[in-house]
Formats: C-alpha cells, structure tokens, sequence
C-alpha cells in the first residue's frame, strides 16, 4: 500500500510538471502572437494595441483571439517536434502508396494534432457559458487553428550523386508562423458580422440568415468597431494623435496618410544616426566596420 501511495505521488508530481511546462509554452504562443500582431498592424490606424484587452467581441479585437491561439498551436507542435515537451516528438505520416516513386517519408514531421489538441485543452475550456461571447470566441480560436493547419506542407531533402536528386526524404512541417499571420490578416479583412440567435451563430447572406458552420475559413465579428482615431477608453483605444513612426518601420508617406484618414495633421523631424557600414572581415578573426551617417525621420500625429 506505501509502494502504491508513493507511486501515485510521483505519478503527480510529473503529471503537474508537465502540465506547468505545457501552459509555459502557451504563454510563451500567446505572447508571440501578439507581438505577430502588433508587427502586422504597425502601419494601421489599430495597431493591435493592448489598451483593449477586456473589450473582446468589437471588430477588429476579434484578431487577437485568432492569432494568438493560431500562435500557441504553432508554439506547442514545434516544440513538440524539437523534443522539448516529454513523451512527444514526431507526428505520423500516411502510409505511402506502393509504386515506383522517387520520394519517401523520413525525418520528423511535425504532430500537429498535439497542438490543436492541448491548445483546445488549456484555451478553449476556458469558454464556459452558452452565450454570444463563448460562440464567438470557439468559432475564431477554431479559424485559427485551421489557418495553421492549412499552411501545414510537405517538405523535401534531395539525395544522390553530386545533388542529382535521384532520391528525396520528405516529413511535413509548419509554415513558419509569420506566413500564418499574413494569411490571417487577410481572412481578416473579409470578416463577417453575425448575430447570436438560438444558441447559433447567423450570418446574413443575400437577405437571408445562414449558420455559420466551422466549415467555413472566416472570422467573424459581433459589433461594429468604434473610432480609433479618436482616444476611447472605454474601448480602449488610445486614438491616433500623438502616435509616431519611424521612416526606417514606416515610410513618411505611409505615416502622413494615416494621420489624414483620421483628420489630423501631421508633423516631421529630420534625424541623424551613425551605423556601422562598410564592414570587412580581417584575418584573423575581427570584423572591422566603419561609422556612417544615415539621416532617419519621425512623423507624428498632432
């Protein structure tokens, strides 16, 4: 009986490790989406602030749910396949069909149903309810997980005689993750408002409701966004005077038509930095580099 109560105590404490590990890793996805996010919109009037964090179903916060759950599904497969998680690694192939073929699976594909899985289990359990905000929330974690998944490719190492290719070893892997953020960002743009009707969610089509079915690769969206031009705290937005962007991220022209979509005018400094520039290998074993003046510039919204 001690050996039994002892076993089970070690049985837990692994099981509470590696769940602690396992929701590291979802916070370290969360954090990278975001930042994929913010990287994405740096050159938007919504920038994917986080001043909005509690408002979740105004358009376009919706994004921050998708991405970031599309990030911790990519966080958690290729973690998966680097060894990093215990009891995971590689994710199976189909079988390949016999006949003559001039590739075969190898290498270490990567398990994406661990991640879809054990993103549903620490994310999307976290929906309780059967309300407007649950729905939204399941249906736009989900188009996050199916962009992954759709960005997920066969990839090929050539083998043979001085690179003839005679042979190729082939695993499966994810895209990497800012391919997956470009592809959301698109779907993004064609987002559908919907209405919460009998425990559904209902999109209008041609003057009529249809379901919205998890067939179907589309954000969806409850409430029309407000003004981020303007500063709302209760929506969170911080608006857009005083915001400034830097022509190394964000061209002047780009900078200056931002601030006039939101009735603004502009102003511009002219900077000047040195840099290294003109950097040349010495053997052996420095990098000797020169200081160039580069002339930079800051546009603001005033």
């Amino acid at each position: 009986m001690i050996q039994t109560k002892g076993l089970t105590a070690v049985l837990l404490r692994c099981r509470s490790g590696i769940y602690n590990l396992l929701w590291n890793i979802v916070k370290e996805g969360g954090h990278r989406g975001l930042a994929e996010c913010q990287k994405l919109f740096k050159a938007e009037i919504w920038n994917c602030s986080l001043h909005d964090q509690h408002v979740f179903q105004k358009l376009p916060i919706f994004f921050k749910r998708s991405l970031p759950h599309a990030a911790i599904t990519h966080e958690l497969t290729v973690q998966c396949r680097q060894n990093r998680i215990p009891g995971c690694r590689c994710g199976k192939t189909r079988e390949q069909q016999k006949g003559k073929s001039d590739w075969q699976w190898g290498g270490c594909s990567d398990d994406i149903k661990f991640g879809e899985k054990e993103t549903k289990r620490f994310i999307d359990k976290l929906e309780k309810g059967n309300d407007a905000r649950t729905a939204f929330n399941l249906h736009n974690n989900h188009v996050g997980r199916k962009v992954v998944r759709a960005k997920f490719r066969k990839v090929c190492r050539c083998h043979g005689v001085t690179g003839s290719c005679n042979m190729k070893t082939c695993w499966k892997e994810l895209a990497p993750f800012n391919v997956v953020g470009q592809e959301l960002k698109r779907i993004y743009h064609s987002a559908v408002r919907v209405t919460f009707v009998n425990s559904k969610l209902h999109k209008r089509h041609n003057d009529r409701d249809r379901l919205v079915t998890k067939k179907e690769k589309k954000l969806v969206y409850l409430d029309s966004s407000p003004n981020y031009c303007a500063r709302n705290t209760t929506a969170g937005s911080p608006g857009m005077r005083g915001r400034t962007w830097e022509s190394d991220i964000v061209s002047v022209e780009k900078s200056r038509s931002l601030c006039n979509s939101c009735n603004l005018r502009n102003r511009t400094v002219e900077h000047q930095k040195q840099v290294k520039c003109k950097c040349k290998f010495v053997w052996c074993c420095t990098v000797k580099c020169d200081l160039c003046t580069v002339k930079y510039s800051h546009t603001a919204c005033v």
